[in-house]
């Protein structure tokens, strides 16, 4: 009997016991669902914990490479709240607006395609060109090639895939900016609602957060000289340019730019060579930006007039619906309406805007992030030193103002929402910067800052 109560009081087997029985638990419930529901739901209940494991492998990871076992918690933690947040995408796209969601269009693709694939049939069709919405039609089949055609499953791995991204750029964060505050910006990036609502769901911003963490992270390898950042930074670059290629070319110059701040903490009579080196491939790499960029927008030439074409037409065309308000941006954005463009993308609606529900949350979020600048306006002072000290730190700021410069003009409250999460794991850098002095006490040398990073190890 002592034995039989010692083992039942053991911690280990009250754990292993709850464990039996989650599992127990799971088994009935998918049983019971295969039975009574579509594929479309209890496809979900096969991805769901795959992705869960996966991702716990990676939280460990992270916590590992930050000796802070608390990130694992705060890494799963928003995962699941990530998860979360698609269920409710899947809701408002299929119930509160009937399917009238782009994540439709791309559902009915993936199905077509999807059985063409696991049979070899690679020659498809789709009546459109690849960049684009096209290439989303094809990555939907290449999912549900292994999923299955599980539209709720679909969510739940574009989800994870958003979420990914975010990963990538808090790592990046870590690895090119390390005396920046790591705690704020994890709870920032891992927990703004905009960032685990909008990009889980099939769609294009999902594969953007994806795409454009792996160039923040290519970015940062590349700045503090570690191996493979070209390539991840191609990787993410090509991602990018594949979906959205505007896009693309603002990621471009904003490592342009961080690159020439870049300062060699071992100067060598090659040094310059090398660094010359490394322009003359990024140049070249630009110009395959710009084309890539000209032929989206079906222009001969990237140029002043060009560009204010591009964007007054797409004033023009946003400028409608129940949400829609006069864009800012366009042709006639200047430094002198860029204050204004920074309010609009950044945290419009304001509270007098509101119309719906969904602006009401948009605007309560702006508001809250408002309040957080203002709040942040010590570290944000600190700016100007860091963006010469710093090169990730000039990257995070020339993409911010390029991306508010381009999406200025965009003139619905509802595209705006969904636009700026690309914007936000990037401007939030702004609001980790260390307090005035901070950075000098924790590193004082830039080559200190080299040594801390290589310590942390390779990822």
């Amino acid at each position: 009997m002592t034995a039989i109560r010692e083992a039942v009081t053991d911690p280990a087997n009250r754990v292993t016991a709850v464990g039996l029985g989650m599992v127990a638990l799971y088994l009935f419930v998918l049983g019971w669902a295969m039975q009574n529901t579509s594929l479309d739901v209890w496809g979900a209940l096969v991805v769901a914990p795959v992705l869960v494991a996966i991702t716990a492998l990676i939280a460990r990871s992270v916590a590992r490479l930050d000796r802070d076992p608390m990130m694992f918690s705060i890494v799963m933690g928003a995962f699941l709240l990530k998860l979360f947040g698609s269920l409710v995408r899947y809701a408002v796209a299929f119930d509160l607006y009937g399917g009238s969601a782009d994540a439709k269009t791309y559902d009915l693709w993936g199905r077509t395609l999807a059985p063409l694939f696991r049979s070899g049939d690679f020659t498809v069709d789709i009546g459109r060109e690849v960049v684009g919405t096209g290439f989303l039609y094809i990555f939907t089949g290449v999912v549900y090639t292994f999923t299955g055609p599980t539209k709720l499953g679909g969510f739940l791995v574009f989800s994870w895939l958003g979420f990914l991204g975010l990963v990538l750029f808090y790592r990046a964060f870590r690895i090119g900016f390390p005396q920046g505050d790591r705690r704020r910006y994890a709870l920032l990036v891992f927990f703004l609602p905009s960032l685990l609502f909008w990009p889980s769901s099939i769609g294009k911003e999902a594969w953007m957060m994806l795409t454009l963490g792996l160039s923040a992270y290519g970015c940062a390898r590349i700045l503090a000289r570690r191996r493979g950042g070209a390539l991840v930074l191609a990787a993410g670059l090509v991602g990018t340019g594949i979906v959205r290629p505007h896009v693309t070319l603002v990621v471009f110059v904003a490592v342009f730019a961080a690159y020439l701040l870049r300062r060699n903490d071992r100067p060598s009579l090659v040094s310059p060579i090398g660094k010359a080196a490394g322009i003359v491939v990024m140049v070249l790499a630009g110009f395959l930006v710009v084309s890539q960029v000209e032929t989206f927008f079906g222009v001969n030439r990237l140029d002043q007039q060009t560009v204010g074409e591009v964007l007054e037409g797409t004033q023009e065309q946003t400028e409608t619906g129940g949400s829609e308000f006069d864009a800012p941006g366009g042709a006639t954005a200047s430094p002198v309406t860029f204050p204004r463009a920074v309010l609009t993308v950044m945290f419009r609606p304001l509270p007098y805007e509101v119309s719906s529900g969904p602006m009401f949350l948009a605007s309560l979020e702006g508001t809250l992030l408002f309040v957080l600048v203002l709040a942040s306006w010590r570290r944000i002072a600190t700016l100007p030193r860091l963006f010469l000290r710093v090169p990730y730190v000039a990257f995070a700021t020339t993409f911010s103002v390029l991306f508010i410069f381009a999406f200025a003009n965009i003139g619905n409250f509802g595209i705006v929402a969904r636009e700026r999460v690309q914007l936000f794991p990037v401007v939030l850098v702004l609001l980790a910067l260390p307090f005035p002095g901070d950075d000098r006490r924790r590193v004082p040398r830039t080559l200190e800052v080299v040594a801390q990073t290589s310590n942390e190890g390779p990822g």
